[in-house]
């Protein structure tokens, strides 16, 4: 799991995140981030979310369910 939240808050350009942030907060927040998450979930833990499934995901810890860390 804390190899999951360092890469998050790498693509989120922030220094930490927990399982409970609420990643769509975060300052600068972008599209082209949420590409990089749902890249992030099919590359590094071969998943691949439907984007309505990944939409419905509000805090980081959901998109540990996603993939397959939490």
């Amino acid at each position: 799991m804390e190899e999951f939240l360092v890469k998050v808050a790498e693509i989120l350009e922030t220094e930490r995140v927990t399982p409970g942030f609420r990643f769509r907060e975060v300052e600068g927040w972008s599209s082209l981030m949420g590409f990089s998450l749902l890249v992030l979930l099919e590359q590094e833990y071969g998943r691949t979310p439907p984007v309505d499934v990944f939409m419905a995901c509000e805090t980081v810890s959901d998109l540990a369910k996603l993939a397959g860390v939490a």
